[in-house]
């Protein structure tokens, strides 16, 4: 995935240095830890059930909050975290081996009885784990006090990529059977522990002098400041009131990386699509979910609303530089509104039909692009209604099935096609499991995918996945957004990623920021 990078000369850094050391303390230079790092979020944060995701936020939060087994470093690569090392005897077995010394924020060590619980957390349906589709047939042994046995009943060539996601944190057993409010307190491995948090509003973070990776993290503390609100993340920024921001509205890019003071990273990999409720009728049937897709102005969007940003998406989201890339799928849904009326006339609403879309409020390019999707449908005789929510309103409706449609920007998650089950296999608690949705064919193909280890035989499989998901098409693909971080100049060590790993990036690299 192609990454941009804009840097500017350096302006204003001794004063900038000046504020970054004033409210440090002794101790945390005693323990080679400075700074604040003022960090401004887009999305509120009302559950950090490390589980059960909820955001990009959420999982920047999550990321240094807790840790999995295994996670991806700057380079996308998996590496050690609780677990110091890992097997695969076969394709459907991994056996980790623990670090010594791990503790919760609490004090208490990490033991394979909490591994055990924490998977088995995410297996439990009582919990709505974002990732208990992927575990659910699994079997989790303790095979001693620092070794876990973790087993599918097929081969799965990726599971140890879906253990390294932050939605497999591990949790305390003793901690979360006391009682805690797991919504609202955190008790994780991470490189930071939760001193504040105020739901939607803010989160402090303070560094975890206990934390297991030598040197890290770099700051004495992170103060999240959740703005929603496109132009005052701007402004505050601007202002010298936040160090850096994430989703950098996509009108603002190019004038702040003009700015001196600033850099901007930005790299594609995430995507903007419709996902209907694929089980309420009229949206059962595909023919009135393909019909709309063939509607769909991609280019009038990504222009009006990612302003040069965006790049049209006429198949599935897979990206070009996937070795997984379908190219006989290039162009299967594009801009065709003799046959959209066709298809809304043989699924026999020729006359038309009414359908509300819910759209986040909070950033520009969902109410543009479903602006120019409201238009777009008219065209065919579908009449839209926006409905403007808050995020919170938004992923509520979404795990209520309180909705027809709704934009909806997400990545693919994994470097593995096997992504796709994450939304659309039938155990996803993300969006197939609310609305009770299940397409048998697909669900054989992504169960075939997962269990073989060639990657043309795999390939060759979820190319007839992605030709089922065009055929049944439970969301539409609109478009390939950049996602663009803007920090002062101060801020040293962020490395921006791409692909699947662009939504984690920031968790990623936040305990190797410092400030100069």
């Amino acid at each position: 995935m192609e990454m941009t990078r804009r840097s500017f000369a350096l302006t204003g850094l001794t004063a900038l240095t000046g504020l970054a050391l004033g409210g440090t303390s002794l101790s945390a230079f005693a323990a080679g830890k400075a700074g604040t790092l003022r960090y401004g979020t887009v999305t509120e944060v009302t559950n950090i059930d490390p589980h059960i995701y909820a955001g990009n936020s959420w999982k920047v939060l999550i990321g240094v909050l807790y840790s999995p087994l295994v996670t991806f470093d700057t380079k996308g690569e998996i590496v050690p975290a609780v677990a110091e090392s890992w097997e695969q005897p076969d394709a459907a077995t991994i056996v980790f081996r623990l670090r010594e010394g791990v503790t919760f924020h609490d004090g208490s060590a990490l033991t394979a009885d909490d591994v055990v619980f924490s998977l088995e957390r995410i297996r439990n349906e009582a919990t709505g784990a974002t990732l208990r589709g992927y575990l659910v047939d699994c079997t989790i042994a303790k095979i001693d006090e620092r070794t876990v046995e973790v087993k599918k009943s097929e081969p799965d060539a990726s599971l140890l990529s879906v253990l390294a996601l932050p939605e497999a944190a591990m949790v305390s057993k003793a901690w979360v059977e006391s009682g805690v409010n797991i919504k609202s307190q955190a008790n994780g491995t991470g490189p930071f522990t939760l001193a504040e948090y105020e739901s939607g509003v803010r989160a402090r973070l303070a560094a975890n002098p206990s934390y297991f990776v030598e040197g890290e993290p770099k700051l004495e503390t992170v103060d999240f400041r959740m703005i929603k609100s496109d132009d005052a993340r701007v402004s505050a920024l601007r202002s010298g009131q936040l160090d850096m921001i994430d989703f950098v509205p996509w009108k603002d890019i190019d004038m702040l990386a003009r700015m001196p003071n600033f850099e901007v990273d930005s790299a594609s990999g995430a995507f903007m699509s419709v996902w209907f409720n694929a089980t309420r009728a009229p949206f059962d049937d595909p023919r009135v979910r393909r019909a709309m897709a063939f509607a769909v102005d991609r280019e009038a969007i990504s222009r009006a609303a990612f302003f040069g940003h965006g790049t049209p998406i006429f198949s599935v989201p897979t990206p070009p530089d996937s070795p997984y890339f379908n190219a006989d799928l290039k162009g299967a849904v594009s801009l065709d509104l003799e046959k959209a009326r066709a298809l809304l006339a043989e699924a026999g609403h020729g006359e038309g039909l009414d359908m509300e879309l819910i759209v986040y409020q909070g950033l520009g390019i969902y109410t543009t692009t479903a602006q120019i999707l409201q238009a777009n449908l008219k065209e065919i005789g579908v009449n839209v209604s926006i409905r403007l929510v808050e995020w919170s309103d938004l992923v509520s409706r979404k795990n209520g099935a309180d909705y027809d449609a709704m934009i909806y920007g997400v990545s693919m998650k994994l470097n593995d096609p096997d992504a796709y089950s994450y939304y659309l296999g039938s155990e996803s608690a993300y969006w197939a499991k609310p609305i009770g949705y299940r397409d048998e064919d697909l669900e054989a193909l992504l169960d075939k995918g997962r269990q073989l280890t060639d990657q043309a035989e795999r390939k060759a499989v979820y190319a007839k996945a992605e030709e089922r998901i065009l055929e049944t098409m439970p969301w539409i693909f609109i478009n390939y957004r950049e996602q663009a971080q803007a920090y002062t100049r101060k801020v040293k060590g962020y490395v921006h990623l791409g692909g699947a790993l662009s939504e984690a990036a920031p968790a990623i690299s936040l305990p190797k920021i410092a400030l100069d």
